[in-house]
């Protein structure tokens, strides 16, 4: 080679290597010269199928075609309705993690502006489309099988339970229950819960399956409202349901009943007057009848077999009844064999003064029971085969009314003389003695229509009913076929002097009638308990929740009775438990003061010397809470401690510094001293209680 040829190599090797970083030079210009866009925004955590329905556990990913300055990036970054929180990164990817929770139920954007740069400085071109995604409500479920009410389920069945969204396992499980007890098996399916009966159902048995609020969804987000669910096995055979009175209960009334109460219908052509035998021998004639009141609106088959004595019962006495075989369902099913039981009576007082009454189902249907102060002498009072659910006592003791949403029933301290109120066709509800004790009021309705029918009268011996007529529109008593449904007016209550009238109306709004001046105030609420009038008679308190809220009193359904007034029925949600408080309404006033009582505040109590009390309950179980006693209505009260920590209702007592609790774990009726704190049981069942001066 000569050294020439040296030269020209070296040369082109170079004019290769300049063409080649020339070539990398050009491809590195054209690729920085491209500003970076937005891949794509999405939800770390959305409903599974939705991927623009938001947990409130979210995070925001926005993820970009290549690396960029991260500050330019966050500082693009937008979310409407504001909500603070912080950035992290992955590569190219950025996520914006809330601080806190999402609020339910909210529509959110997000945007990311101009601004957003890369590392060689060129800057993103426009703006990408905005995304738009929504928070999701409180879980809830939809749909169970068996359907809520079904009967005749199979003995080795499954309940299935299928959720709105995917659960935490864990909390549904810690939240469910079955009553009666039985031994469960869960399993999951994605949104599907299956409960096996491990031994299999027991035939002919009503059973209910209730998941509390505690329930809660992946991001913690409780049941927007407790899931209940009946249903009733198939029977084996003509089966006894309930005894009346039940067997080796004492106290029962003078006035009793004795029946049986079965799973279906009977023949009552195999009815025969030695079918059932008593001893001592009592004369009544023993037939087969129909449910009646509450009971008979949910149920009309002829399924019970009742002996009604001619005349009352003889006092303290130990009876013994058996049941022989031979009867038989409308379906020809036959009863396998006879069955016998025992009770005994109390013995009846003329009145119910110095008399601590409550209600028990002890007798084997709920009714109303008196005992005295320190719990001696329990006996039965009203003797009805409907649940009883409300109950008032004349000022003078000497007579009482029972109701169960459907029929009121007057009758005498002693028993004698009982009366059903309530005309066929219509049902009565809420009713109360005027606090001097010459009235009666209570709220009547259509069950046919299921529409209101407006307040009511009666003198205190039950007779006369009469309209109340109220001002501004407001309809007592309407014309015979009304074109569309009425409002249920709810629990009127006479104020301490007589002139005015406290009312709720369906829609849980507060109204005040002057009697004397035939002048209506009114205050929009979400009353969710009966108004309590204040001891000098200047306004009432009443729980519940604020207008603007979406809860309602329980509606009114057709054939069906009237629940009570209270946040139970309502199944409230945790959200709405959680704002319940008390108000005060003034007469004449228009809007409610809050009271100092707080959240969860419910089922009032007013005692004359100016003392407070209520309930505060939680999410959990709307049926119990916490005991709480203030001295004011700007007093945020003090909680009492009882055994098991509950309480289900609670009145002031006629006894300085005391008060009776219903149903404190582990249960009954409780004498409670506020001075000592010494709390004394007086039952060992038992709820609702009142002490009578």
């Amino acid at each position: 080679m000569t050294k020439r040829a040296v030269p020209l190599r070296n040369m082109a090797v170079l004019g290769l290597g300049f063409a080649v970083l020339a070539a990398i030079l050009y491809y590195a210009s054209t690729v920085d010269g491209r500003g970076p866009t937005v891949v794509g925004i999405s939800l770390t955590q959305h409903l599974s199928g939705d991927a623009e329905q938001a947990l409130t556990t979210t995070s925001l990913e926005v993820d970009f075609s290549e690396p960029v300055e991260h500050v330019s990036a966050e500082g693009s970054f937008a979310i409407t309705p504001g909500v603070d929180g912080a950035f992290s990164w992955s590569a190219t990817s950025l996520t914006f993690t809330p601080a806190a929770r999402l609020p339910l139920r909210t529509e959110f954007e997000v945007s990311i502006g101009p601004g957003v740069r890369d590392p060689a400085g060129n800057e993103m071109p426009g703006a990408p489309e905005r995304f738009a995604f929504r928070t999701v409500g409180n879980p809830t479920v939809v749909g169970s099988d068996p359907a809520d009410a079904a009967t005749d389920v199979a003995l080795d069945a499954p309940i299935v339970v299928d959720f709105s969204t995917l659960m935490d396992t864990a909390s549904v499980e810690a939240a469910i229950s079955v009553s009666p007890d039985a031994d469960m098996a869960l399993r999951w399916s994605r949104e599907r819960l299956t409960v096996v009966p491990l031994a299999g159902w027991e035939s002919n048995r009503r059973y209910s399956l209730t998941i509390s609020a505690g329930a809660q969804d992946q991001a913690g987000t409780p049941l927007e409202h407790p899931f209940r669910l009946s249903f009733r096995t198939v029977a084996a055979g003509l089966t006894v349901e309930t005894v009346v009175p039940a067997d080796a209960v004492a106290g029962i009334s003078l006035t009793s009943p004795i029946a049986l109460i079965f799973d279906q219908a009977l023949d009552p052509a195999s009815v025969n007057e030695d079918l059932l035998t008593i001893s001592p021998v009592v004369a009544g004639s023993l037939d087969v009848v129909a449910p009646s009141g509450a009971a008979g609106l949910l149920d009309t088959a002829p399924r019970i077999l009742r002996f009604q004595p001619s005349n009352q019962l003889d006092p303290n006495t130990t009876y013994q009844v058996t049941l022989g075989p031979g009867l038989v369902g409308a379906d020809g099913t036959g009863m396998p064999a006879g069955m016998s039981w025992s009770f005994t009576t109390g013995a009846p007082t003329e009145t119910l003064s110095n008399q601590v009454v409550f209600l028990a189902d002890r007798a084997g249907v709920a009714n109303l029971w008196a005992m005295n102060p320190d719990g001696s002498n329990q006996r039965q009072l009203s003797a009805e085969l409907s649940p009883i659910t409300s109950y008032a006592i004349a000022p003078d003791g000497r007579a009482f009314l029972t109701g169960d949403g459907a029929a009121i029933v007057w009758q005498r301290a002693d028993g004698t003389d009982r009366r059903i109120l309530t005309d066929p066709g219509v049902v009565e509800f809420d009713a109360a003695y005027s606090p001097d004790g010459t009235l009666i009021t209570f709220g009547r309705a259509d069950p046919a229509l299921g529409s209101g029918l407006g307040l009511w009268m009666r003198d205190a011996d039950g007779s006369d009913p009469r309209p109340i007529e109220l001002p501004s529109g407001q309809v007592a008593s309407p014309p015979a076929s009304p074109p569309t449904p009425l409002p249920l007016l709810r629990a009127p209550r006479i104020s301490p002097d007589g002139t005015a009238l406290a009312f709720v109306d369906e829609t849980g709004r507060v109204d005040i009638l002057d009697l004397e001046l035939k002048q209506l105030a009114a205050a929009p609420f979400v009353a969710l308990s009966e108004p309590v009038w204040l001891a000098d008679g200047s306004g009432v308190l009443v729980a519940g929740l604020p207008a603007a809220s979406a809860a309602r009193p329980s509606p009114y359904h057709p054939h069906s009775a009237v629940a009570i007034l209270d946040p139970a029925p309502a199944e409230l949600g945790a959200t709405q438990v959680a704002a319940l408080h008390v108000v005060r309404m003034d007469r004449f006033a228009t809007s409610v003061r809050a009271t100092a009582f707080g959240a969860g505040a419910s089922r009032p109590a007013v005692d004359a010397a100016g003392r407070y009390a209520f309930i505060r309950l939680e999410a959990a179980e709307l049926g119990r809470g916490t005991l709480w006693v203030a001295s004011a209505l700007n007093d945020p009260g003090q909680a009492i401690s009882l055994p098991g920590g509950e309480t289900r209702s609670a009145a002031f007592a006629p006894e300085p510094r005391s008060m009776v609790i219903g149903e404190p774990q582990p249960g009954g009726v409780w004498l409670l001293s506020l001075g000592s704190g010494h709390v004394e049981r007086l039952t060992t069942d038992g709820w609702q209680p009142s002490w009578l001066p």
